[in-house]
């Protein structure tokens, strides 16, 4: 029998409670001031949820260790909510956008669909600036680009040729205009890609965070499961960061906007 939205009624409510725990950006910016590794930690720690006790981490491979029982117990602690195994599958294939987008269609949900198409378009053209950078082959473009995006990999190719305020004006009409322009001028001040990929993690969460208007569905935990992974990927940043003394100002600037 088909799942019908009402049936999510329960895992959404779920959601939503679990959503309050979240951590929002101001904390992590916070932790990134902090004097040194530990009381960073502590403070990320305390204002989240997390199944494994803080005291184990006194190194990066420690705080390896953690994340990854976080990230296993965290599908765990959600499998449930999932009432379509192929919603789940998606989230399970997310770091593989082209696998990711077949099981998406088979969803049938628009929204999940169109998040992955978004991550296939901002990965080519992640791609697409560090290739140009390296004045690697055309060739070599064409053989890593993903399909599926809303912009053809033919398309992508296309720009290959220009320069890069070029690309600027061929995106001008679409949704990616305003992040990439914003990680063009960051690369081009500081020869890094660093906050080109912030921006563009930070347009994945804000359409992400309209599952928030979505009542009914697997929307909202979908969303959830992909922020609560992007809290810790962040955990990680600011931990490895302060244990390697990274300047807080540098280390704000990697710090990609959060679900809540």
């Amino acid at each position: 029998m088909k799942v019908s939205r009402l049936d999510y009624a329960f895992a959404v409510g779920r959601v939503r409670a679990l959503e309050n725990k979240l951590i929002p950006r101001d904390v992590f910016l916070e932790s990134a001031e902090e004097k040194d590794f530990s009381s960073a930690l502590k403070t990320m720690f305390d204002a989240g949820t997390f199944l494994e006790e803080m005291e184990e981490i006194k190194d990066t491979r420690h705080l390896d260790i953690f994340l990854e029982k976080e990230k296993e117990s965290l599908l765990g602690s959600v499998s449930g909510l999932f009432l379509e195994k192929k919603v789940k599958m998606v989230v399970e294939e997310e770091k593989a956008p082209e696998r990711a987008l077949r099981r998406a269609r088979e969803t049938g949900y628009p929204f999940i669909i169109d998040y992955v198409r978004h991550r296939i378009d901002l990965g080519n053209l992640k791609i697409l600036a560090r290739i140009k950078y390296m004045q690697l082959s055309k060739e070599k473009l064409e053989s890593v680009l993903m399909d599926g995006g809303f912009i053809q990999t033919d398309r992508i190719m296309d720009f290959y040729d220009l320069s890069y305020s070029d690309i600027n004006e061929r995106l001008k009409h679409s949704p990616y205009f305003e992040v990439w322009s914003k990680g063009i001028d960051a690369f081009q001040e500081k020869e890094s890609f660093v906050e080109m990929e912030k921006f563009f993690e930070d347009f994945l969460m804000r359409y992400l965070r309209k599952a928030g208007y979505i009542v009914f569905g697997p929307e909202p935990i979908f969303a959830y499961v992909l922020a609560k992974r992007k809290e810790l990927d962040l955990f990680r940043i600011v931990g490895v960061g302060k244990m390697n003394r990274i300047p807080a100002e540098i280390l704000k600037n990697r710090i990609s906007e959060t679900y809540v």
